[in-house]
Formats: structure tokens, sequence, C-alpha cells
């Protein structure tokens, strides 16, 4: 390493055969990729220390990960005891009174504390480190095999990271010096019933983030951020601005010798779920904090609205209500009616079916008139759970993938994003939409078992893993990864006219008629002679290649009662609704699945006692087979779901005439220089894990990212052909993957595990203050974006993304 950052500079090749004239989502490569070392950006100092950090063992790491106030926990006991009748935690529990949301907003967005000297260190910290949230050896450390842990405001020039179990928050700069030292330091609490649960990947220190992600709620911008031992937290980011900008004016007033007072933005939401916190999600329109467990259910938290969002269904007065008497001592129904009207705040807790496992990932699923209906979670195992937020009495919607033979031995899920039409770009040939040509993609037609052997069904899917041929500077050679992985099925070398070598037990090998140069004229024809494909082939059902995923589960069909699952009324103390103060109504929760409404009077015993019978949800769930389930029509035409696994990436359409596309390998585990020696979060399989997703709708795109440092961008695709008697309306293509063979080869990549992927606009030239955009009202995309790949030993590339026309260039 040197003393200052260092830049590539890498060069677009021209005339590559990865790319064609006529290919409209052709992405274009500018000649630099940007880097900020650790040296960089805390002295030379910190190197032995922070090698001897990458690489030793993940407890030995732990041990010194503690800051001198970690251990000060106590010092918040005063607060938490006086709230033991009250909030857990002695934080703002939810908004909830006679005034407006907006209201409430601006109310709490003034909630600051004001602590004096705590973050001294900043004002005069350079380079960054040392101090009380610093560790000694002069370099803040991170937490690993986590999710994603840094993200980029939308409205703001604020970039977060997650150290353990604080939010640095820096103002980026433009490249080389990325990052300057933090603006401020947030230093969540932690709640009585984390120091109740405890951690599950490191119980000596369990008070770390999982994952962290900005979003809207409503009319501004959040932070929601999770913990390894349940809890969860939030920060308005215009709260966070307004304190650093206070925060820089105060600076610049200090007279010598003068205290540092500075302003700490207050949290404005707080709680525990219970046990390890993974997934998040935030629905900006229904005003809705999502939050996953390893208590195998999600939790959403719906704060009270004073304008509902108006139904979308059959009005329930108009129902004839023939549903039975539940906890609260209503109908069904009418506790339906009173769920939906958003008059209070709810805690909803959506338990997955017994086959379920730890949830990494969740993402809402929205109706027609943009309001969240559903959220999908996709837990390690690799099943993708639809889960009904509002419906008294409905059951999860379980899709269990194939296991074929070949596959990773481990396919366990990690990213999901639910992707509106909009998001999707049109396209003119089968090679632009789906990053090859129409003869290498293979067919795939597996009868699915998964859910209840003996049943027949299929899975109708295009496989386009050969598109990684057509990657531009992938640094792996996709033969030798393909033909190790997969054996002979994906190689080039011994196609017959480039062709993937599928053969029966795992592909449907279908003719293709035209050469590959003749890729228009595929492009624009059916490429089978029959409805059914133009190949007649037989599967063997009783082939382990078909082996379920889980447990067997009983399923339900769709038209099945639906007040199978719901408790009957038994009349138990503090169940009902009435629970009015001063014509406010209270914070309570509810698990729709049975139609309960358990009171949380906020004490220990309560809490416990809740969260203690999530096993017994689990065991009562009943899912129903996703070619069972029902789903709006707007849905099932206009949605479709990303999903991750370890190293795979899929597209799955919700319509059950629609076409899947698949491509495998994407992300897999790269030692470029050949190294004998690898910190053990970076190894195979361990750091294959595509557990980062950024979604960017401006531009069409998906950036993945991996635990091994490795990030693909997408092209999100839209076309209406057909191929192998398949037609599809949505698919995606592989763009590139980060960094490139140039950078590999200058070893800008570090030999350590990916923090974190965060995305975001670049401040507008006429921007104030920490504003991206000069014009709050604009109605225009954003123009040049920014990718920070962020990596563990603290090393920071930045690539610079825009499009122009119908190009995406990244520079």
């Amino acid at each position: 390493m040197t003393g200052v950052a260092t830049n590539s500079t890498i060069m677009a090749s021209e005339g590559s055969d990865s790319q064609s004239g006529s290919d409209d989502c052709n992405i274009s490569l500018g000649p630099t990729c940007h880097v900020q070392t650790a040296e960089n950006r805390f002295g030379l100092h910190v190197l032995e220390d922070l090698k001897s950090f990458v690489f030793d063992d993940v407890h030995a790491n732990n041990a010194m990960d503690f800051d001198d106030d970690d251990d000060n926990d106590d010092d918040n006991d005063e607060l938490d005891d006086d709230d033991d009748d009250g909030n857990i935690d002695g934080d703002l529990f939810f908004p909830s009174s006679e005034l407006s949301p907006e209201e409430l907003m601006v109310l709490l967005e003034e909630s600051v504390a004001w602590q004096v000297g705590q973050y001294d260190h900043i004002e005069n910290a350079s380079p960054e480190g040392g101090g009380a949230h610093s560790s000694s050896q002069g370099f803040p450390r991170v937490a690993r095999l986590r999710c994603n842990l840094t993200a980029l405001s939308q409205r703001y020039n604020l970039y977060f990271t997650a150290y353990q179990d604080k939010i640095y928050v820096y103002q980026p700069r433009a490249p080389p010096q990325v990052l300057p030292p933090p603006s401020i330091i947030l230093h969540p609490r932690r709640t009585k019933a984390a120091r109740m649960f405890g951690g599950v990947i490191d119980r000596g220190f369990s008070h770390q983030m999982n994952q962290l992600l900005v979003g809207n709620l409503g009319k501004f911008e959040v932070i929601l951020f999770v913990f390894d031992d349940g809890d969860v937290g939030a920060y308005y980011t215009h709260a966070i601005a307004r304190a650093v900008i206070a925060n820089n004016e105060h600076r610049k007033n200090l007279c010598g010798g003068a205290v540092s007072r500075l302003v700490v933005p207050k949290e404005f939401f707080h709680e525990n779920v219970g046990q390890s916190a993974w997934g998040v999600a935030i629905h900006e329109k229904s005003r809705l904090l999502a939050v996953s467990s390893n208590r195998h259910e999600v939790t959403v938290f719906a704060f009270a609205m004073r304008n509902p969002p108006a139904r979308t269904e059959t009005d329930l007065d108009a129902e004839v209500d023939g549903s039975p008497k539940v906890w609260s001592g209503q109908t069904a129904l009418q506790l339906e009616k009173h769920f939906r009207s958003r008059t209070r705040t709810w805690r909803i807790v959506l338990p997955l079916g017994p086959s379920g496992n730890n949830i990494p990932t969740i993402a809402f699923v929205e109706n027609e008139a943009g309001e969240a209906d559903q959220v999908v979670a996709l837990d390690v195992n690799g099943n993708t759970w639809i889960l009904d937020i509002w419906k008294i009495g409905s059951n999860p919607i379980l899709y269990s993938p194939n296991i074929v033979r070949g596959a990773p031995p481990r396919y366990s899920g990690w990213g999901v994003l639910v992707l509106p039409d909009s998001s999707f770009r049109q396209t003119r040939t089968i090679r632009e939409s789906l990053g090859l040509p129409a003869g290498e993609i293979a067919p795939s037609d597996i009868p699915n078992r998964t859910m209840c052997p003996g049943r027949q069904g299929s899975d109708r899917w295009l496989d386009t893993t050969c598109s990684l041929y057509y990657v531009k500077d992938l640094a792996p050679d996709p033969e030798k990864v393909l033909r190790n992985r997969y054996g002979p099925v994906y190689s080039k070398i011994h196609a017959d006219k480039y062709r993937p070598k599928i053969s029966t037990t795992t592909m449907v090998d279908v003719e293709v008629e035209a050469d590959e140069d003749e890729e228009d004229e595929d492009d624009d024809t059916d490429m089978s002679d029959s409805p059914s494909g133009g190949s007649d082939v037989s599967f063997d059902t009783g082939s382990p290649l078909f082996a379920p995923q889980g447990p067997s589960v009983k399923e339900i069909t769709a038209t099945e009662n639906r007040w199978a699952t719901v408790s009957k009324f038994p009349g138990p103390k503090g169940s009902t609704l009435d629970d009015l103060d001063n014509d406010v109504h209270l914070i309570r929760t509810i698990v729709p699945s049975f139609g309960q409404t358990p009171l949380l009077d906020g004490s220990m015993g309560c809490l416990i006692e809740f969260v203690s019978r999530s096993l017994d949800r689990q065991s009562k769930s009943r899912p129903v087979s996703l070619e069972n389930a029902q789903f709006h029509p707007w849905v099932a035409k206009n949605l479709s779901i990303l999903r991750t696994t370890t190293t795979d990436i899929e597209l799955h359409p919700l319509d059950s005439a629609g076409t899947g596309i698949m491509c495998k390998a994407v992300l897999t585990h790269h030692n470029h220089h050949k190294r004998r020696v690898e910190p053990y979060d970076l190894s195979a399989p361990v750091s294959e894990r595509t557990s980062m997703l950024v979604h960017v709708p401006e531009l069409s795109l998906v950036v993945a990212g991996a635990l091994n440092g490795r990030v693909a961008i997408l092209t999100l695709t839209k076309t209406n052909k057909h191929l192998h008697g398949m037609s599809w309306r949505r698919g995606f293509r592989v763009n590139w993957v980060l960094p490139r063979k140039e950078e590999e080869d200058k070893r800008l990549r570090p030999w350590c595990a990916l923090h974190g992927i965060a995305v975001s606009p670049y401040p507008e030239r006429r921007a104030r203050g920490l504003e991206l955009f000069g014009d709050t009202n604009r109605f225009t995309p954003p123009g040049k974006y920014r990718l920070i790949l962020h990596y563990m030993d603290h090393t920071i590339l930045v690539y610079d993304i825009e499009r122009r026309g119908e190009d995406v260039l990244i520079f």
C-alpha cells in the first residue's frame, strides 16, 4: 500500500465479442476505478493490526472488539428502570396520538439529545480513528458474516456504515479522498430484551448489527438497522443531516480550549423482535417497517394513520359475515376491518410454516394502488414465502426450489427483491434481453416434487448461465468455473456450435436451427416447432435429482376453509380491543394467520411469553403451494421476484404461465492470484452468499454483491419473445462483474470479505448544503450515480455509473 489513495486506469476494450452494434443494453466502461486505501484513511501505523484482524480467527477478533463504552451499558439503566411499566427500552415506542402522521413526524424530528464531549475525537480526527468509538489499534472493527452494512442516502450527501454496534456517518467526497473522518457516530442503546435474548453469531458481543437499509417512510427518509440480539432501530436521515450541519457550524465557532458540545440525533423507533434480526424492508406509501428474525417469522410495524388507504377489495360491510369469533370478541371479518383501518399502531407477526428456517432477506409486495399487501421472505433453505399482512386467516404461500444434481451443495437463499414492470427496460432482441445468443440459452422443464412427493407439475425456466462467456473483463475464466462446478454441461470448448451440452437429467436440449451469426433471425422467431417446445423428454420422477427441500408439509388449496387456522374466542383477559386512551387506540400486537391479538404491556415477562410461542405458531401454520395460490391479476401480471442464492441469480414470474430466468455461478469465490492463505470468511463456500442487493429503478439496474468481495451489475429487461416453446415478458442480463479483470490483476480488490455496497446519485452542482439535488421537486431522473464497495479492511472502491441514451456508462 502507498501513503495516498491509488487510482487504477482500466480502458474499455473495443470490438469485444460480448457486444454488438445493435445491442441497446450495452454497458460501456470508462477509464477509472477509484480506490481509497485503509492506509490513506487511518495511516501507515494501522496496517499490521489491520492484517492481524482480517486473518485472525473470529473469536480472537471479537475478544478485542469491545470499545471503552461497550462495558458500560449500565449507564442507561436509570432510563430503562424508570420505564418498566411502559415501553421496553425507555425510548419512544410508536407515534400514536390525535396528531396527523405529518405533524408527528415533524415533532419527532426535533427529538435530539445534547451530549458533551462524547465525540470530541471526531473534530480533530485526522486520520480517522482514535477516541472512545474506535479500537486502540486506530481503526473501527467490523462485524463478520453479516449482510449489507453500508448505505447511501438518496436525499443527502451522507454515507452510513455499521461498525459493530455503531453507525458512522460520513460526508463522502469526490475521489480519491472518498471518505473523510466521520461527521458523527450514532450509538443506539441496547434494550433490556436484547440483553435477555442475546445473540447468535457472537454471544460474547451480541449487540452487533446484521444489516441496515435506507428508504422512504411516508414523506421522510429513514435508516433502519437490526442487531444480532434482536434489537431494531431507525433514525430520520433529515435529523441526522441537521445534526451534522449544526455540529459543523459549532466546530467552526469553537474557541481555543472550549469543550465540544455536539448534537446527537435520537432514534424515533426502537424495538426488539425476540431473536437475531436479519432482513429489513421499508414501504413508503403504506408507512411500514418489516424485520425478519431467526424465530422464523417476519414482524411488520404498521404506524397509525389518520387517512388510511382505500380498500381495493370488496368492502367488508358488504360481505356476508359468516366468520368465527376470535380472541378480541369480534368476528374475524370485524377484526380485519378494524385492523385495516390503521387507527392504531400494530406489531404484526407473520410466522412461516413448519419447514421454515432463518430469514436473511425480505421485501414488500404492492397491490395495484401501490399499497403493501404482502411480504416476500427468502429463508436459508432457499424457500420463498409470501405472507399476507392484512388478511385474517391467511396462510403463507410457499415455493420450494428444485434441487438438481450438479448444483452447489447448499442452495441457500440470501437476497430477494420484488420488481414492478416499470423497473424493466424494453429490449428488441433475445441477445439484448438475456445477454447471449438464442442458440446458447438452455431450456429447463423440471418436474416439481418439492412440495409433495408424487405431485406432477413443472417449473419453466430459461438458463442463461452461458451469458458469463460474454461479460467483458470478467476476472475468472468462465470455462474453468463452470466445468469445475457442473462438469461439461456448460463447456464452450466441447459444445456443438458453442451451445451448452445440457443432458436430459438436468435440462431439456432443444434443437436450434440458426447459426450463431444469424442471431437476429433467432430473436424474431419461435425456436420450437410445437407449442410444447419441440422435444419429447421423459423424466425419472423417482430420481434423487428431485428430492424435496426440507420436511414435507401439509398443504391446503386456496379454496379450502379460510378460517381453518383461526383461533376461536376463548375470552382471555385483556384480549378485547376496547382500549382507548383519550380517544386514541393503543398499540397492539396481532398474528393475522390465527386472528390473535395478544396485548404486550411493555413488561419483559409479557414479551418473553409471546416470543416463546413462536414454535407453536410455526407448527400451526398451513402453507399453500405456489401452484395453488391465488394472486390478484394485477400482481401476477406486473410483479416479478428476483432471488439470489449462494452464487446464482433467478427471476421468478408470479404468473403461473410465465417462464423464469436463471443464471448460475455469477458470483463465485475467485482467488485471482492463487493466494495460499485466505481469511476464513473469504473462503468458499462460507463467502458465497449473494446477500447484498440494491435496486436502482431509474437505471433499470440491480447491483448484487457477495460476501466474497465481488459484485454483479444486472440490467432488468422486458421483451415479447418466444424460445424453446416458452415465452417470457421479463428477464435480466449480467452486464458486469466487479472488480474487473484488469483491476484484479492490479490487486485492487483486497483479500478480505465485502462489508457492504451502496449506490446513490452524485450531488448536483446547484445543490445546497448536504442536499443531493438543487430542486427537491424535480421530475427528471438523476444523471451520474456512484457505486461504493466497502471491504472489511476499510478499502473503498468507487465506480461512477451513468446512462446516456440507451447506454449505461461505468467509469
